[in-house]
């Protein structure tokens, strides 16, 4: 078998199930279960890891488009601001930016993931709630919320 084949049926296998999510910035530390795309169409906007400088240019036309669209937008939150001694009012600025993020309904993105067992999928389905987005799922849960189990 071809490396290349082998190579592509993995990377294959590894997105089975992820949603599609437009990146800006860097990757999150975390999966939080997204296939990373750079064009349409996608389910979702992760702002990741960005520099001050695109912080403050936030939200560009791709957020705006998506917030438009009732596509949902995360932020990625461990940004790491306190550390601005030197310059108190660009650290104020910089959560000043965060905070409008969230006000024009863009999402926080948490660095805790949490797994999603069977018995959590039961009573989600018995509440009717959705799952929370991007948490991760045992194979049960997974098919449980699909209707494949009970």
């Amino acid at each position: 078998m071809n490396l290349e084949i082998l190579t592509d049926a993995v990377l294959q296998k590894l997105n089975e199930g992820k949603k599609r999510a437009l990146l800006i910035g860097c990757a999150p530390d975390v999966d939080h279960n997204y296939n990373y795309v750079n064009e349409k169409p996608y389910e979702a906007v992760v702002l990741g890891r960005l520099s001050p400088a695109q912080l403050l240019h936030m939200p560009d036309d791709a957020v705006c488009d998506a917030l438009m669209e009732d596509i949902p937008v995360y932020l990625w939150r461990p940004q790491t601001w306190q550390g601005c001694k030197n310059a108190r009012g660009l650290c104020r600025e910089l959560q000043s930016a965060e905070q409008r993020l969230f006000r024009m309904g863009i999402l926080p993105m948490e660095r805790t993931q949490k797994l999603l067992t069977a018995q959590d999928a039961r009573r989600i389905l018995q509440q009717g709630e959705t799952a929370p987005h991007g948490c991760r799922m045992t194979p049960l849960a997974k098919d449980i919320l699909e209707g494949r189990s009970s």
